[in-house]
C-alpha cells in the first residue's frame, strides 16, 4: 500500500498547508508559522499516531510559513529536521530567506509582518545535498533538489500514489494561492529565480505515473494544467 498524504490546514481556505506521509512511519513535510506545530499533533493525535511514531521532519526551504513549528515539533515528536544544504543559514538565523516579489500580489505581501515572520531558530539534523530516498524513515517516497523557489527548495515524490509534494514552485488559486479556485495554476508570492522553477517543475512532470501536484498555498494542480500553465510561460 502506497504512503498516505495528508495535507494539515495551516490556516483557512486552503491559503496554507503542511503534510504527513503516512508510510511504515509518519514524515511530516513542512512544519507551518511559528505555532504550526499544533495543527500538525493534532492532526497525528486524530489519527490515533503517536508523536514518536514521526521518523522524520523534512523542511521543503526555510520561509517562516514553513519552518516556524519546527524546533517544537523536534522537542515534541524526538524526530530529526532534514533540509537542504543551502538553506541551512537561514534556520540558524545567519541570514534571511530571500522573498523575490513574483508579481503585484507579492509586493503587496512584503508590506504585511508575515514574510519577516520571527521563528525559533534551529540546526538541522540531516543536511542534504543529493537527492533523498525515505525509505529508512519508513515511507516509500523520494526527496528531489528543485532550487528555484529558493536555492535549496526541495520537493517530494510518492511514486505509488502518483503525488508530488511541489511546495512552493507553484501555488494554485487567487492572490498568493488558495482563498478560491484552487486548482487555478499561479506562481507564489515570492521566487528567487522563476527561471529555475520553470525547469524544475518541468524535469518534475517527468515523473513515471504522476497524477496529481500538492503544494502548500491551494492546490491540489492537475498535471494538464500544469504544463498548459509552463506552455504559456506565465510566471517568467
Amino acid at each position: 500500500m502506497p504512503p498516505q498524504v495528508i495535507p494539515i490546514a495551516q490556516a483557512p481556505l486552503n491559503i496554507a498547508k503542511s503534510f504527513l506521509l503516512f508510510g511504515e512511519r509518519v514524515v511530516i513535510v513542512d512544519t507551518g508559522p511559528p505555532g504550526g506545530e499544533r495543527p500538525v499533533l493534532a492532526a497525528l493525535a486524530a489519527r490515533g499516531i503517536l508523536p514518536r511514531a514521526v521518523s522524520l521532519i523534512l523542511l521543503t526551504h526555510a520561509h517562516p510559513d514553513h519552518v516556524g513549528g519546527a524546533a517544537a515539533l523536534r522537542r515534541a515528536t524526538g524526530a530529526p529536521i532534514a533540509l537542504d544544504v543551502r538553506e541551512r543559514s537561514y534556520v540558524e538565523g545567519h541570514a534571511r530567506a530571500p522573498t523575490r516579489p513574483t508579481g503585484i500580489a507579492g509586493r503587496l505581501f512584503l508590506h504585511t509582518p508575515l514574510p519577516r515572520q520571527r521563528f525559533e531558530t534551529f540546526s538541522p539534523d540531516l543536511i542534504i545535498d543529493a537527492p533523498l530516498d525515505l525509505e529508512p524513515w519508513g515511507v516509500d517516497a523520494m526527496v528531489y533538489r528543485s532550487g528555484g523557489h529558493t536555492a535549496g527548495s526541495l520537493s517530494v515524490y510518492v511514486p505509488g500514489s502518483g503525488e508530488l509534494l511541489a511546495a512552493d514552485l507553484l501555488a494554485g488559486g487567487i492572490g498568493i494561492g488558495g482563498v478560491a479556485f484552487h486548482g487555478r495554476v499561479i506562481a507564489p508570492p515570492f521566487h528567487e529565480d522563476a527561471v529555475r522553477v520553470h525547469e524544475a517543475v518541468s524535469e518534475l512532470l517527468t515523473l513515471e505515473a504522476l497524477r496529481i501536484i500538492h503544494v502548500c498555498h491551494g492546490g491540489p494542480l492537475q498535471p494538464a494544467a500544469v504544463r498548459r500553465w509552463l506552455a504559456r510561460g506565465a510566471g517568467l
